[in-house]
């Protein structure tokens, strides 16, 4: 990094470790990660739920990520495996949209929807009653938890997930 003229980090605290690492701090220039605002306020999210059969007293919940992304995989892991039975024992009607590609299909359930690829995620957004973000694992900025605030949902994380992104009302942080 040292041998360029410029480099981009996206937080604070990647500059941090690259001027640990011995990166001249005068050539790190911070352009935080952001999300276009105006796509995200105008999802309609009765059309997500008629396409795929959801009434409106349905409670639905939302991830999304490149689903082949190892923390990601893990995730929908933890939905499957940890997360949807006793979620089923209070909801019985629940849905989860997991929205992305290449989802792993050896965690199907009846109560999982996998899309794929979407090309209008905020409508998707708009169709879930609260957002997910059960990570344990990876790095970088959580562009699903701007995409969430974004929409206005209520986000419910782990502090892994939610790492780099400042707290605010609308989420809860969970780890077990």
């Amino acid at each position: 990094l040292n041998m360029v003229d410029e480099v981009i980090a996206v937080s604070a605290d990647d500059k941090r470790r690259m001027v640990a690492a011995g990166v001249n701090a005068q050539k790190i220039t911070i352009v935080p990660h952001g999300v276009d605002m105006r796509r995200f306020t105008g999802g309609n999210g009765a059309i997500v739920r008629e396409e795929y059969g959801i009434s409106k007293k349905t409670p639905v919940l939302i991830f999304h990520g490149t689903l082949h992304y190892w923390p990601n995989t893990e995730a929908v892991r933890f939905i499957r495996t940890r997360l949807i039975e006793p979620l089923l024992a209070l909801h019985p009607n629940l849905k989860i949209l997991i929205c992305g590609m290449n989802p792993p299909l050896e965690y199907s359930h009846p109560a999982i929807i996998f899309t794929g690829s979407v090309l209008n995620l905020e409508d998707y957004i708009s169709a879930a009653d609260v957002c997910i973000c059960p990570l344990f694992a990876g790095g970088g900025t959580r562009l699903k938890l701007l995409e969430y605030m974004a929409v206005q949902k209520p986000i419910v994380s782990t502090s892994k997930g939610a790492e780099g992104i400042p707290r605010t009302g609308q989420m809860i942080i969970a780890d077990t």
